[in-house]
């Protein structure tokens, strides 16, 4: 989605969240948590670059293209993101050491990222379209051979090649943007060799120059501070990657939208400005943040000699937070998404999981008056107790190897009270109490299959159980009653509580009280007599279960 942002004030909150002994936030990319250190003029390539004093395009001489490396000093973490910057100048003047790239580098390592402020061929023929399209390209080359060095030395700068990010100011934003969408397919005319006898050297392929290294130029994100493209087209479906673009509307060297740089230079190739990029870029699917303000080139101030002039403009902070918080949002692993058991019950252990947990992250909660009685190692999922019945609030934030925390992600657990169930003997007939939705008997721990009613008469001796389950799911298991054959305690249970008389079906078709009375009636050999005993003193309840022939 297109996002157009007129920037007046910073546009940077950090967030804070309640914690249970966890600390849920870090100030890690988002603060000056470190000192920086810099190791100046690496070298990355060796590439044929144009004389000082422009000749020909055949005319060069051998060029060590350099670098200076900024990074975290005692920062122990194992792999950091990549910020890579280059210079302004319209490939006529600058150097690595341009105040605004290196101030912009050295911030960006105090907060924890490795960061690179290259160089990168200059100069060309500047009435000549031809001349400054091989510019373009040869800057683009370097800031490719600059890429893949970066990543084949990632073990010893302490780099994650998955968290590259580019970008540039001016010419080094068109360098950064063309070393990532300008494939060998889409090579200009310019490019390849031309010119009478050959004048105009093949430049070769965009991966081909500088070194060796054999790495792609993927990257995570753009930063495009009033840079530009020769043709939005260069960027594919499978190129596009999120993109914050600078540029101020009245910008006459490098056109905000499509034009000639310079504003009239006709003989220079026209390109297109930011407002066509992010537009191409949101057109794919991707996302590109515009940010607009009138105002001309250079919004953040003029370098002469390395040194902006008169200091950075008002726009400084603003830009700069906003690279920050660009940066960032595209480290930071996914918001989390949480998983429960359900029902959550009063007095149970409700386990929360996230599931879209990153490899080798860990997780932060904040637990509204629940008690957290376990977690797993890397706290992905953690097992809750909540005493009492109500709607609780679990707040989870993941951290990624990065050490970059997501945004919190807030849920209610409503947790749902237990049943409370006992067994009576009515009897010799067992009554669980309570008026639940769904009842499960036991004996001696054993599951009684279908005996799921409020009421069971036992048929064999042993300790009964009965398992309660209210609306919501929740259950309770009652305390046991011990049932007996009545031959096995024939001496303590005595006294007959009833005798129920079943047809075959197992109705119920009359209930005597004595023996005596059951005896005056007259009884087919097909009913069956169950004969109920019970001592109340011990809880105690026998079954005898008889043909009525048997009387």
């Amino acid at each position: 989605m297109l996002r157009i942002q007129i920037f007046i004030s910073a546009v940077f909150v950090l967030i804070s969240i309640k914690t249970f002994a966890q600390n849920c936030t870090s100030e890690r990319y988002l603060s000056n948590i470190f000192q920086s250190a810099v190791s100046q003029d690496v070298v990355f390539g060796n590439s044929p670059a144009l004389t000082a004093v422009y000749v020909a395009e055949n005319v060069t001489v051998n060029q060590a293209m350099t670098m200076d490396i900024f990074f975290p000093v005692g920062d122990a973490l194992e792999k950091r993101p990549l910020v890579i910057l280059a210079y302004g100048g319209g490939y006529l003047f600058g150097t690595k050491n341009d105040e605004d790239v290196w101030a912009t580098c050295d911030s960006l390592a105090k907060k924890g990222y490795v960061t690179a402020s290259i160089n990168y061929r200059m100069n060309m023929n500047v009435a000549s379209n031809t001349s400054a399209v091989r510019a373009i390209y040869r800057a683009a080359q370097d800031y490719s051979s600059a890429i893949r060095y970066l990543k084949e030395f990632s073990g010893t700068y302490q780099i994650d090649t998955n968290y590259v990010f580019v970008g540039g100011v001016s010419a080094g934003g068109f360098s950064a943007m063309h070393a990532v969408f300008l494939d060998d397919n889409e090579r200009p005319a310019a490019t390849f060799q031309s010119g009478i006898f050959g004048t105009d050297p093949d430049l070769g392929c965009m991966n081909c120059a500088g070194n060796g290294y054999q790495h792609t130029t993927n990257v995570r994100g753009i930063i495009n501070l009033w840079g530009a493209l020769m043709d939005t087209s260069y960027i594919q479906p499978n190129e596009v990657v999120p993109i914050t673009l600078f540029h101020g509307t009245d910008d006459l060297i490098v056109p905000y939208a499509f034009g000639f740089p310079f504003t009239a230079l006709f003989l220079m190739p026209e390109v297109f400005g930011s407002f066509n990029i992010a537009a191409r870029i949101n057109h794919l699917g991707g996302n590109a943040e515009l940010n607009t303000f009138s105002t001309g080139h250079n919004i953040w101030g003029l370098n002469v000699n390395n040194v902006m002039v008169g200091g950075p403009t008002e726009y400084w902070n603003p830009i700069t937070d906003s690279i920050i918080s660009f940066l960032y949002e595209n480290i930071r692993p996914a918001q989390p998404e949480l998983s429960l058991t359900e029902p959550a019950c009063q007095s149970d252990t409700v386990f929360i999981q996230i599931v879209n947990f990153p490899a080798d992250g860990r997780g932060c909660w904040s637990i509204e008056l629940g008690d957290v009685v376990w977690t797993s190692a890397d706290s992905s999922s953690i097992g809750v107790v909540w005493n009492n019945q109500g709607v609780y609030d679990v707040e989870a934030v993941v951290f990624n190897h990065l050490e970059a925390f997501s945004f919190p992600t807030t849920t209610e657990v409503e947790v749902y009270p237990l049943p409370v169930v006992s067994i009576t003997n009515n009897i010799g007939v067992l009554e669980a109490s309570g008026n639940y939705s769904n009842y499960q008997w036991y004996v001696d721990g054993q599951l009684l299959p279908g005996e799921n009613q409020s009421q069971l008469i036992p048929t064999s001796f042993g300790e009964y159980t009965v398992e309660a389950i209210n609306a919501q799911g929740c259950s309770m298991l009652s305390e046991p009653l011990l049932a007996v054959r009545i031959q096995e305690q024939s001496q303590m249970m005595t006294e007959i509580a009833a005798i129920k008389v079943f047809d075959a079906m197992g109705k119920l078709i009359v209930e005597f009280e004595s023996l005596d009375e059951f005896t005056f009636q007259k009884w087919s050999a097909s009913q069956m007599v169950f004969i109920h005993y019970f001592d109340t003193e011990q809880n105690l309840i026998g079954t005898e279960k008889k043909l009525t022939t048997a009387f």
